[in-house]
């Protein structure tokens, strides 16, 4: 087995050595994660990294997740700990036997990484083989002599008794019954001819055998020539009309030649996996013809996503499968259809800092600065602090120039210009920290 580590289209950028093209041992992986999620915790950021493994003969994928790296999770830092905790967690769509048929698999795998090969011919010692031979050959011809000895007044014996016991029987059989009397055929000595009437009956039996073969000759040629024009006749079909299947594509190299509805034509089983890989890997437009070929729960939900269409991001969640991706990508259509509340919730499951700071400038947008002050009395950010303070001076902007606006005692122009100035700083209010 190798891994391959991305991430995710959905991370947070910030500086990461990972590599999208090297294929990580098991081991080599295991150490990666655990050394970037070591990074991730002393920087106090978030990285979203996307495990996949597959099988080295076939380049099968076998296994996919998305992990959140710079948390403390215990299972971070073993694999087979991290994807006992994705099937139990994440993955509870997988059969509780396909689970553990893969992760004895992977243990199987892990040991094999560090178990020492087997010793070769080249080191054996030369004169081990052939000392053995002789010991075996010598053991093996005394008992060869012991049996053939030992054999031997046995198949004496046998060939003693048989003639004292076959006189026997023939003289009980031969007193029982007595035989019947067989007229032999007249022999003819040598030197006399062939009586006449036995040499016409000889004579006349090979013209009766001779007319039955004359007599069916035609049809026997016929029989033999349709046969041999049905033979000429299916092989000329054959030969020219019959279709030569072409060898089928293997899986990995139709999704790497992007070539996913053909991919999904060919392999139907795996259609959910390549619709991930469009996900991960393709465009938008290559997402939206695999859906509308296609189409699935999870795709129509990642499509609406790439398109920005959060309204129906959010009422695809309803039937497709929710992973931690998904789960992300569901509180940005919150925020970006101003439902922070909903997204708030959303991440107390996810525990996303990035997104909880999102969340609080929604509220700052809103005018809903107690809500703000509270999310960041946790966070502890100085920018959402200082945008609180900003949003609450336009605030104040706003509703005083409303009042002079709505101020009948006030001219036409002050009015106007009034209210012109509230309209600029609600717009400043609701566009801050984009």
């Amino acid at each position: 087995m190798y891994v391959l580590l991305k991430r995710s289209r959905f991370a947070w950028p910030f500086f990461s050595k990972l590599s999208k093209t090297r294929r990580y041992s098991l081991h080599e992986a295991e150490k990666t994660i655990r050394e970037t999620n070591r990074a991730c915790l002393d920087s106090h950021k978030k990285l979203v990294v996307v495990i996949s493994i597959h099988d080295q003969a076939s380049d099968e994928l076998l296994f996919r997740d998305a992990l959140e790296l710079g948390t403390d999770a215990p299972y971070l830092g073993n694999l087979l700990a991290l994807v006992q905790h994705t099937f139990k967690e994440v993955l509870d769509n997988v059969s509780s036997e396909d689970a553990r048929r893969f992760i004895a698999t992977l243990q199987t795998a892990l040991v094999a990484e560090t178990a020492p090969g087997p010793v070769p011919e080249s080191d054996r010692e030369p004169g081990a083989s052939s000392e053995e031979k002789p010991e075996s050959a010598h053991k093996q011809s005394p008992q060869s002599e012991a049996g053939s000895s030992e054999g031997a007044p046995g198949q004496r014996e046998t060939a003693h008794a048989s003639p004292e016991a076959e006189p026997d029987a023939t003289v009980e059989e031969d007193s029982k019954a007595e035989p019947e009397p067989v007229e032999e055929p007249p022999r003819r000595e040598p030197g006399h001819p062939e009586p006449k009437v036995e040499r016409k009956r000889r004579t006349r039996r090979g013209l009766a055998q001779g007319g039955i073969i004359r007599k069916h000759k035609r049809l026997l040629i016929g029989l033999a020539a349709a046969l041999l024009a049905l033979l000429c006749v299916f092989g000329s079909y054959r030969f020219f009309f019959s279709s030569k299947a072409a060898p089928q594509p293997s899986y990995q190299s139709l999704v790497r030649g992007e070539k996913y509805i053909q991919a999904a034509q060919v392999y139907p089983e795996k259609r959910s996996n390549i619709e991930a890989v469009v996900v991960t890997d393709g465009t938008t437009a290559q997402l939206a013809k695999f859906q509308a070929k296609y189409p699935s729960a999870n795709g129509k939900f990642d499509l609406a996503y790439a398109q920005q269409k959060y309204l129906v991001v959010i009422t695809a969640s309803q039937e497709a499968a929710m992973t931690r991706v998904r789960k992300s990508k569901l509180a940005v259509a919150y925020i970006k259809t101003k439902q922070y509340e909903q997204a708030e919730i959303l991440n107390q499951d996810l525990n996303d800092q990035d997104l909880q700071s999102l969340i609080a400038i929604g509220y700052i947008q809103t005018g809903k600065f107690d809500q703000a002050k509270q999310i960041n009395a946790e966070l502890k950010n100085k920018t959402i602090d200082q945008a609180i303070q900003t949003g609450e001076t336009y605030q104040k902007a706003v509703e005083h120039y409303q009042s002079i606006a709505n101020d009948k005692t006030k001219s036409a122009a002050e009015r106007a210009q009034a209210k012109a100035s509230a309209a600029s700083f609600q717009h400043q209010l609701e566009t801050l920290g984009e």
